[in-house]
Parts: C-alpha cells; sequence; structure tokens
C-alpha cells in the first residue's frame, strides 16, 4: 500500500519530533532511552539520514563512558598502590628517624663523657700546680692508691686549703689542655649538621607527601627544628625541595593516570594549589615528566576551553591526534587561574560559556590584558550562526572564528595556519 504525500509528510514530522527528544536525551545523558527513541524513529522513517548520524553518536558516547568508567577503577587501583607505598615509605622513614635519634643521643652521651673526664683532668692539673708539683705522673698515684692515712694529720688538710686558691692564680700548665676540645669539634659539628639537615628533610617528605601539613605537623616540625638546631634560611631552602619532590611524585601519578586532557588538567591545577608549587617549579617537573616518559618536548601547547563536555572531548581527540599538548578547560574562570603564569602556543575558546563568570568575548580581553598573552594567537568558536557576533569577534583583534559545526581537518588546517603565521611574525 502506498502512502500518499500528505501521510508521507506526517511520518516524517513524527519522526522529526522524536529524534527531537532523542537530541534531549543524548544531552542529558540517558543513552539507552534515546536509543528506544531512535528505534521508534527509525521504524516510522528508515530512510532519514539523521537518524543514523545519532546512531553513531549513542553508540560512540557509549565507548566513551565505558572507557571513563575504566579510566576511574585504573585510577583508584593506583591511589591504592600509591597510598599503600607512600604508608610503607612512611614507616621505613620513621624507623630510620629513630634509629639515627639513638645513635645521635648515645654519641652525645659519649661526647659529653669524654667532656667531663676532660675537664676532671683539667681540674687535677690545677690543684697539682697549686701545690706546686710540676711532675705530673707522681700526681695520680697518691690520689689512687690512697697512702694518705699513713701522713700526720696535717696533710690531708694542705690540699683542703689549697682548693680554694686555684681559681684565682691560673698557672701557665692550664692553658695547654684548653685547645684539644674546640680543635675536634668542626668535624664532629659539620657530620651532625649533615645529618640533621637529612633527618629533616626525611620529615619534611612524609608530612607533604599528601600536600597537606596540619597544625600538629607544624607544631612537631617547630619542636625538631630547635631540637636539630635548624635556622630558618635552612627551614626554608629543606622545605622548598620537599614540596617539589613531593609534588612531582603527585604529577607523575596524575600524567600516568590515563585520565583525559580535561581531567588531568583540572587535577593538576588542583594540585599545584595544594603544594602551593610556583610557575618555575611546576615547569621543571613537568619537563621532568614528559622527558621521562617520551613525551616530544616541542608539541605546540594549546587552550581549549568549552562548557560542552562533547564537543570538547571531540576536540581534545582531534587536537591530540594532529600532534598537540592540550589542556582542556570546562570553564574560562579555571583556565584563566592557569595562564597567569602559564604560555600557551594558541587559545581555541568557545563564545558562549554558560558554566563561567566570564563570556567567551571577556575572557578574550582579559587574557590580551596579560603581557606575556598579548600576541598568543586566538580562535573563538560558537554554534550561533550570526554575522553580527562574528564581525564583533575580529572586530576585538580574535584571529579567527569557527562556526559549529565543523570538521576536525578544518580545525587542525585552521590552527595550523595560525600557528604557522603567529611563527614567521615573531621570526621578522
Amino acid at each position: 500500500m502506498t502512502t500518499t504525500p500528505n501521510a508521507s509528510e506526517e511520518i516524517r514530522m513524527e519522526a522529526n519530533h522524536i529524534l527531537k527528544v532523542v537530541d534531549q536525551a543524548i544531552k542529558a545523558g540517558f543513552l539507552d532511552e534515546a536509543k528506544e527513541h531512535l528505534d521508534k524513529a527509525k521504524r516510522l522513517d528508515p530512510t532519514n539520514a539523521y537518524i543514523y548520524a545519532f546512531q553513531e553518536r549513542i553508540a560512540f558516547l557509549k565507548e566513551e563512558a565505558a572507557k571513563k568508567k575504566t579510566a576511574v577503577t585504573n585510577r583508584g587501583a593506583m591511589e591504592d598502590a600509591a597510598r599503600a607505598k607512600l604508608d610503607a615509605d612512611r614507616r621505613r622513614a620513621e624507623e630510620e628517624r629513630l634509629k639515627r635519634e639513638d645513635a645521635q643521643v648515645k654519641q652525645l652521651e659519649e661526647w659529653h663523657q669524654k667532656k667531663l673526664e676532660a675537664e676532671k683532668r683539667h681540674q687535677e692539673d690545677l690543684i697539682r700546680a697549686a701545690k706546686g708539683q710540676t711532675s705530673p705522673p707522681p700526681a695520680p698515684a697518691p690520689s689512687v692508691s690512697e697512702p694518705v692515712p699513713s701522713v700526720p694529720p696535717e696533710q690531708p688538710r694542705r690540699p683542703e686549703a689549697v682548693y680554694t686558691p686555684p681559681p684565682v692564680p691560673p698557672p701557665a700548665p692550664v692553658v695547654p689542655p684548653r685547645p684539644a676540645a674546640p680543635v675536634a669539634q668542626p668535624s664532629v659539628s659539620s657530620t651532625k649538621a649533615n645529618e640533621a639537615h637529612d633527618m629533616y628533610k626525611r620529615v619534611l617528605l612524609l608530612a607533604w607527601a599528601d600536600g597537606a601539613i596540619s597544625p600538629e605537623e607544624e607544631s612537631q616540625l617547630r619542636d625538631l627544628r630547635t631540637s636539630l638546631r635548624i635556622t630558618t634560611e635552612e627551614h626554608t631552602q629543606l622545605e622548598l625541595e620537599a614540596k617539589e619532590e613531593s609534588y612531582a611524585h603527585a604529577f607523575t601519578l596524575v600524567w600516568t593516570s590515563g585520565m583525559n586532557a580535561k581531567e588531568r588538567s583540572a587535577v593538576i591545577n588542583e594540585l599545584r594549589q595544594k603544594y602551593h608549587v610556583s610557575s618555575e617549579a611546576h615547569s621543571r617537573v613537568e619537563a621532568k615528566v614528559l622527558t621521562e616518559f617520551g613525551h616530544h618536548q616541542n608539541k605546540p601547547t594549546l587552550y581549549v576551553i568549552d562548557d560542552d563536555e562533547n564537543t570538547l572531548g571531540m576536540i581534545v581527540r582531534v587536537l591530540e591526534g594532529g600532534g598537540f599538548a592540550v589542556h582542556a578547560f570546562n570553564t574560562s574562570d579555571e583556565a584563566l587561574i592557569m595562564l597567569q603564569h602559564d604560555m600557551p602556543d594558541l587559545i581555541v575558546s568557545d563564545i558562549n560559556l554558560e558554566t563561567s563568570t566570564v563570556g567567551g568575548f571577556s575572557f578574550y580581553e582579559k587574557v590580551r590584558q596579560l603581557h606575556h598573552l598579548s600576541h598568543v594567537p586566538f580562535i573563538f568558536l560558537s554554534g550561533m550562526i550570526d554575522e553580527g557576533m562574528v564581525r564583533y569577534g575580529k572586530g576585538l583583534g580574535a584571529d579567527d572564528y569557527l562556526t559549529k559545526p565543523f570538521s576536525g581537518e578544518m580545525l587542525l588546517d585552521t590552527i595550523k595556519g595560525k600557528l604557522k603565521r603567529y611563527k614567521q611574525l615573531k621570526s621578522n
């Protein structure tokens, strides 16, 4: 039975209405529900090309969701392993610290005992000198063997009377023994200082392992600084080293976790704030990790800002596949924080950023106000085909304006062209 033109049009309109429902369900993340509606539309109008486009989109989104779920599971396992390793390292460091402290205490006791013995010998020298005995060897014999009782009673009283004058007339023999103690001090003190620095840094690494020092840990560190005689300048330097090493460890875990570019950028931004890492320290750590894991350092770096998860994910895949290092953001607010100290080779931003406090055009103006970004290429994206909007964006000074939807080839060609021209302008 053949359908009349009017009936055919009604079927197509009904199918298109269902496709709108499908589109809304996809945007809301209800992929199974979207597929059910799509099957219904397909039965009504099997020749509708949009149905097959939606079908591919749903399949792709389901695949991405599965990948993301796997990545989250893997990341959880890696974090558990990292925590277990950190706990083991902490226990080992604590055991080593206790051993070192015991050794230090023992060493200090031995040194103190030697000092007391030297002081005792010095007092004996003073007594002998006061008694007028110039030959040291015979002097100790009477006191050790104690043949004093055979001497008349007056003799024991003479040392008692002699004990008071020694401090008053210090004789010449007193001077030679004194330098002996200070001469041995520098090497011992230098070794102890190095051991103290090493011990203190280990404790700092444990304190900064989770990126935050609690008030209790700060109090313990102050006490430890006092006992180890760590100066304020030494503490500042050792803490900087410990923070950077701890941040490098956390950065490596994030980089190897399998996160996508957007998630990775967000987590690294949080880590930088958590560890109070400067932009210079971050650049050193990033360069070291990228080199270690074989990422080419000469890849152009791109910043991409779009509040639509699907569009952002698509752009990131295209650009990373095209040989670029990508930092992805859902809001211009997050991007501006990173751009205060970072300098990408090019910026791509959507105009309509509903989840940001700063819209696309205002974001562009704020970027241009940063001196180090005043000439970095900037490309606008928009889903609105509005000639006035295009003119306004280009009038601000943007390098280009792409209207959604666009192909991956067009995006790559546009970016490569802008980078090539920017490089030529810099070389002239």
